[in-house]
């Protein structure tokens, strides 16, 4: 259980550098990273019920930790977001 928990604090502090990265060039791309992620571990999981067995079990428990990651990582990029904006609008 701890492995998960690991490889979950890795892919939210990963997105979130990622979205925060990216939002340099563009602000409205930050929320794209989180939102692919999330949808390709959908499909992930998805294809490990056709891969089946023990490995299908593992790769869909990994892609369902991505997801919920994901999730995750896109609240705290919005929470962070709206703060930003609510103390922005107060110091000007």
């Amino acid at each position: 259980m701890g492995d998960l928990q690991i490889v979950s604090t890795i892919i939210i502090a990963g997105l979130i550098v990622l979205s925060y990265a990216l939002s340099r060039k563009k602000p409205t791309i930050k929320y794209i990273a989180p939102l692919v992620v999330g949808v390709v571990s959908v499909g992930i999981v998805i294809l490990s019920f056709l891969i089946g067995g023990w490995i299908g079990m593992r790769v869909g428990t990994i892609s369902f930790t991505a997801f919920i990651s994901s999730l995750i990582s896109l609240l705290i990029i919005s929470i962070t977001e709206s703060v930003k904006r609510k103390f922005s609008k107060y110091y000007r």
